[in-house]
């Protein structure tokens, strides 16, 4: 039954030996399919398109190989574009958080007060306060002259 050997044939003269060369339909498969066509887009790049022994459209091998290069060269573009714009959102975050107010932790907030007004107070009791003439004398320093009235005009 299966005694007899197939017949012997010969590729047609424009036909590539097909180690040489790899189909389109196997670079769709590692490559993102270019928008208009495959054709135009390896037009573009001055890649010839020729028909392997079965007659799939195929690019040679060193074309694909270029193509998978800048494949993953533009992948690591990409990263390296994604980290930055990471980092930079990263650091806005950081500046924007650092111009926030500290704020007063919640269970320091009097009940029926309001959350504003707890928070207002609190700033104005976190500035300085200046130091009664007592509190002067006792700590041993010189006397500090506050005047009360206006700014007496200078002759």
């Amino acid at each position: 039954m299966f005694s007899k050997t197939a017949p012997v044939t010969e590729s047609a003269p424009d036909v590539v030996v097909p180690a040489a060369l790899v189909p389109i339909s196997h670079l769709a498969l590692d490559l993102d399919v270019p928008p208009n066509d495959w054709a135009a887009f390896l037009a573009a790049r001055n890649i010839e398109i020729t028909l392997d022994d079965i007659g799939r459209m195929s690019v040679s091998r060193v074309a694909a190989r270029q193509l998978l290069t800048e494949q993953r060269e533009a992948e690591v573009r990409r990263r390296e574009k994604a980290a930055e714009l990471e980092r930079q959102a990263v650091e806005r975050d950081r500046a924007w958080r650092a111009q926030l107010g500290g704020g007063i932790p919640a269970n320091a907030i009097p009940d029926g007060v309001a959350p504003a007004a707890a928070m207002l107070q609190a700033a104005v009791d976190a500035r300085p306060r200046r130091t009664s003439v007592l509190q002067e004398a006792l700590a041993g320093e010189a006397l500090t002259f506050h005047p009360i009235g206006p700014a007496a005009a200078e002759e």
